[in-house]
């Protein structure tokens, strides 16, 4: 059974709970991403005072690493993929890629050594606890950012390094725990070519095929279930042979989305739906696992662990001046570096660490779980403001605000 202990019903409800969450947000003016997480959170806060719904917390097993990657991610991936702007994503092409891999490399460095030196971790934990912390988020970013009117080479900026960077702070997790296990360097170079080398290849072959297909097939249902296939596919083949499911399927979306002509709007309203479904149950399902009396416990150093992954965004985001492309809203830009699921999953995923008596392992997923929620909440609800404070047109000419 793919969902193991999930009740149905519970997943039915919290459908449900998604639609009267997202209408009542927009009353509102706020993110329905923000609302169902508090929700969630909400419903933590009420099962361990009062234990009201038992049964909720069961949602939460969407976030082990392989029901996340393997059914809630691929269609937020493949739906943010067949939306990016193109032209304008090939245009910002070397900053997203700076950011996607030296970007996420930089702040790993800086994280590590703030944590380091202000928290008093170890070197090997402050920069595990950076790796899992430094990849901005899709899902949040993506949610953040649809359908505003945010300039658009910031949005494709954001999105794009979202959608790539995961690879990079992937690799290297895997690198770190492989010195606490058995470390050879041989080990190490077959991640990374599996990862930026076979997983574009495979995505690239599997997009060609979709692409060859597509013109024998007739009818929307038959269309809209390859592709919903070849996606999949592509996600699954490369995570099982140990590389980057969302590079290899980001590249066969690019693929297919350049060839869908005017069949590009159903199957966006297809994705669309799903993308809505499996959004909604996961950010409910990160509220419930946001345990406000976890971050209670380890406040100070949460708070103080946000600061150093905030002020590290900023400084990252001011060498994006060397680039000449642009212009770019760089408020907006370190706004939007909201941390969330992906971090969340692999902190949740760690092995367990004690060292001198100390569970080192709690700590991280403390750090995590605190981080990510403080980023949900607050960079949302900023990214959000400065996106409502300027217009589409001004905010074609704006200039560095920090």
């Amino acid at each position: 059974m793919l969902l193991g202990p999930i009740n149905y019903e519970i997943i039915l409800i919290f459908i449900l709970l998604g639609v009267l969450v997202s209408t009542f947000s927009r009353k509102i003016n706020v993110s329905y991403t923000t609302s169902l997480l508090i929700l969630g959170m909400l419903i933590t806060f009420l099962n361990i005072k009062l234990n009201l719904f038992p049964q909720a917390s069961s949602l939460t097993s969407l976030l082990s690493a392989q029901l996340f990657f393997n059914l809630i991610l691929p269609p937020i991936i493949f739906k943010a993929t067949l939306d990016l702007d193109y032209d304008r994503f090939v245009d910002n092409l070397w900053p997203i890629l700076y950011l996607a891999t030296a970007g996420v490399l930089i702040s790993v460095v800086v994280i590590s050594l703030l944590v380091h030196f202000l928290l008093g971790l170890s070197w090997y934990y402050s920069a595990l606890f950076a790796t899992i912390i430094s990849p901005t988020d899709p899902v949040g970013v993506i949610a953040t950012l649809k359908n505003t009117r945010a300039v658009p080479n910031t949005s494709s900026l954001i999105e794009g390094e979202a959608l790539i960077n995961d690879a990079t702070a992937v690799t290297l997790f895997s690198v770190l725990l492989m010195f606490r296990t058995s470390f050879y360097v041989t080990d190490v170079f077959k991640v990374i070519v599996a990862v930026f080398i076979i997983s574009p290849i495979l995505g690239f072959a599997l997009g060609y095929l979709s692409n060859k297909l597509m013109p024998l097939i007739t009818g929307f249902e038959t269309k809209v279930s390859l592709i919903f296939v070849i996606s999949y596919l592509s996600f699954f083949v490369s995570q099982a042979i140990g590389g980057s499911g969302i590079v290899s399927e980001i590249i066969t979306g690019f693929m297919i989305s350049t060839r869908l002509g005017d069949f590009k709007k159903d199957v966006n309203n297809f994705w669309a739906v799903i993308d809505y479904i499996v959004t909604s149950l996961l950010f409910i399902s990160m509220g419930l696992v946001l345990n406000p009396f976890l971050i209670v416990s380890y406040f100070l150093i949460i708070i103080v662990s946000f600061l150093i992954v905030f002020f590290s965004r900023i400084a990252l985001i001011r060498t994006l001046r060397f680039f000449k492309e642009g212009p770019y809203d760089y408020q907006l830009a370190f706004l939007s570096g909201i941390r969330g699921a992906i971090p969340l999953v692999l902190a949740l995923n760690l092995p367990v660490f004690i060292n001198d008596g100390i569970n080192y392992t709690n700590l991280i997923v403390a750090m995590t779980i605190g981080v990510a929620s403080i980023s949900l909440l607050v960079q949302t609800a900023l990214a959000q403001r400065r996106i409502a404070k300027v217009s589409a047109s001004e905010l074609l000419n704006v200039e560095a605000t920090f």
